[in-house]
């Protein structure tokens, strides 16, 4: 801002001086007037950080972990230094089953042990601590219960007699929380079995998702995952059951069939303890009452273990199996060192003895293969018996035990890939119209046809009274109104009517009655309406009433529909009220009815004459019987009379 200067003049008081003349000097002084500024603000600068994407700030020097970084925010930037993890360290599981699980920030991983419980083939089962067992009932028994909820979780198994002296898996209850689940084998003599999937008793269809259970399927298996306790369990259509339990949530509090996770295979109810080899004998502890076995209530319980006379279950019948030498096959060698193949073996051989069918070889081939699988190694097995384990795909898929190659699938108009699994796929050069929908397409679209099905570019449908098309460009659906017919010209048996999108056509003229559809010219009677007949005709239902004559008859004979009757008018033998002089009534056989006369013509001479056969109704048969009569003025009297049995048509002379 510019300054003001005033400069003013001021005159002083004159002193006299003795030595100098007077001298008058003028003083100037200057003023300087400085307009006040503008008070100057210091700036500051912000240090927090902001993330514009997540619409979120962090204080300077607050520090988190984030997307496996380390974060900092220093000075309005946030540092990041990534996670290190440490190398983790394989512990010692049951069965050797362990599996690495992801911290809760998913940066590093930690081995965890899980147990593992198995039911396969008539049926044969590893316990949790790998105990080899075999149970052969066919009531409802408890597999795994806490014995302590926290997760309030059990999986029973529903048994049957699929052999006369052994029993299948039919299916699994599984109970989580406030849910109920069952999947069940339905058996079909000429197809391949089927799983029926149950939740809270309403059917449901893989893939499925609701309270914290996910179901997946792989054509031939289903699959139950719990996320939250980091657990699984599937059953497929060989009656392979597998249970699997993160040991972190489940460990020592588990008890039934599988025994304890953790712990003892062979455990009571009670608790106790019992040894190795008597779990086929505290099997029977874990049944459950389920209604639709009655018969299970007298099923034995409290079974005591082995004694010096018992005789194993699982003695293999004498006969051969050569199937099941497949479990000794070497495409098996790389991942069957730590599992007892001749155990398998074994137990095969006892199922295909009992049942002779060759299926029985499935379940127990299963069960290794997908031992193989946890060990890494995947196997192509069902091409060694010639078809009989083979899975059924749906028309234009092909079955693929090992898939090296990810399936890809369309998603958003777009091709996702997929992830490696066995199962159904489609032919080379195609992939899944969707994630979950099994119909093979060349390429992906966004188009839909009227049932949901995908279609191809350039395809032409109909669909909701439109014409539609795929897109070459956009690949969508473009439709338009689809142009309305002429008015056809409709014969006599026929109507014009609308059809759903409003166009003119002809239909067959019908009538309905009591729900049965009838062409025109038809005709019909209803049992509750004898006396009437029913005409279909261009114009509706015609209705045809018969008026009866009226008819005065000791003996009435309805005609064949029950509307009308007829006296009987032809000869024979007629019970009638009679009177003999001044006695009193009785009922008294004659002869009644009409008979046919005849003419004819005969020679008399040279003349021919006609002549007329007159016939008469009178009796053929008759036995001689007594009466008693009472007549007026006289006492009742016996008389002899001859009581009619039959009579006929006889010439009169």
């Amino acid at each position: 801002m510019p300054l003001t200067t005033r400069t003013t003049t001021t005159k002083t008081a004159e002193k006299p001086t003795t030595t100098s003349p007077l001298i008058t000097t003028p003083l100037t002084i200057t003023e300087t007037t400085v307009t006040p500024s503008i008070p100057t603000t210091i700036i500051v600068p912000n240090t927090d950080c902001k993330d514009l994407i997540k619409n979120h700030t962090w204080p300077d020097g607050y520090q988190w972990t984030e997307d496996c970084f380390n974060k900092a925010c220093i000075n309005g930037v946030i540092e990041l230094t990534p996670v290190r993890c440490q190398m983790p360290e394989k512990p010692v599981c049951p069965r050797g089953m362990t599996q690495l699980v992801k911290d809760e920030q998913g940066c590093c991983e930690t081995w965890q042990c899980d147990c593992q419980c198995d039911i396969f083939g008539d049926p044969h089962y590893n316990s949790f601590a790998g105990q080899n067992f075999v149970f052969l009932e066919n009531c409802t028994y408890i597999l795994v219960e806490e014995r302590t909820p926290h997760h309030y979780l059990s999986i029973s198994i529903d048994n049957y007699y699929c052999e006369p002296s052994a029993s299948c898996a039919k299916g699994i209850i599984l109970k989580y929380q406030n849910n109920t689940v069952t999947i069940q084998v339905l058996q079909d003599p000429d197809e391949m079995p089927m799983l029926e999937t149950t939740l809270n008793q309403v059917t449901i269809t893989p893939p499925y998702e609701a309270d914290g259970l996910r179901f997946e399927s792989s054509d031939a298996k289903v699959y139950i995952h719990i996320e939250e306790i980091r657990s699984y369990m599937f059953l497929s259509v060989w009656n392979t059951l597998q249970i699997n339990l993160a040991m972190e949530h489940f460990v020592n509090n588990t008890q039934g069939q599988c025994g304890v996770c953790g712990g003892a295979s062979c455990i009571r109810r009670d608790g106790s303890v019992e040894r190795d080899d008597c779990c086929d004998k505290t099997a029977y502890e874990w049944i459950e009452d389920d209604p639709l076995k009655p018969y299970c209530q007298q099923a034995p319980r409290h079974v005591p273990c082995f004694t010096q006379t018992d005789i194993s279950t699982t003695t293999v019948p004498p006969c051969t199996a050569p199937l099941c030498e497949l479990l000794r096959h070497e495409v098996f060698s790389k991942c069957s060192g730590d599992i007892d193949v001749e155990r398998l073996v074994s137990n095969c051989k006892f199922d295909y003895c009992v049942a002779h069918n060759r299926a029985t070889v499935c379940s127990p081939l299963e069960h290794l293969a997908n031992h193989c699988m946890k060990m890494g190694f995947c196997v192509a097995w069902r091409n060694l018996i010639n078809g009989t384990c083979d899975i059924t795909c749906p028309e234009g898929m092909i079955f693929d035990e090992c898939r090296s190659t990810p399936t890809d699938f369309c998603h958003g108009g777009e091709r996702v890939s997929g992830t490696e699994r066995s199962g159904c796929f489609c032919p080379d050069n195609q992939l899944f119209a969707e994630t979950h929908k099994k119909i093979c397409v060349s390429e992906c679209t966004n188009c839909k046809g009227p049932l949901g099905e995908p279609m191809p570019v350039g395809a032409v449908w109909e669909s909701n009274c439109h014409m539609c098309t795929c897109n070459n460009q956009t690949r969508t659906e473009e439709c338009w109104p689809k142009p309305s017919a002429p008015t056809p010209i409709c014969g006599p048996g026929s109507a014009l009517i609308s059809d759903c999108c409003n166009n003119q056509i002809c239909v067959e003229k019908t009538c309905e009655y009591g729900g049965t559809i009838y062409k025109v010219g038809e005709t019909w009677k209803d049992p509750r309406s004898p006396c009437e007949t029913f005409h279909c005709r261009t114009e509706g239902t015609e209705i045809e009433k018969t008026v009866c004559p009226q008819q005065t008859s000791p003996e009435e004979h309805w005609d064949e529909h029950h509307c009308c009757y007829s006296c009987n008018t032809t000869c024979g033998v007629r019970l009638s009220k009679m009177t003999v002089e001044n006695c009193t009534e009785v009922m008294l056989p004659t002869c009644e009815g009409n008979c046919a006369s005849g003419s004819f013509w005969v020679i008399s001479g040279e003349d021919l004459q006609l002549e007329h056969n007159q016939f008469s109704c009178r009796e053929s048969n008759y036995e001689m019987r007594q009466i008693s009569l009472d007549c007026s003025g006289a006492t009742v009297a016996q008389y002899t009379y001859k009581h009619i049995t039959s009579c006929e048509c006889q010439r009169e002379v």
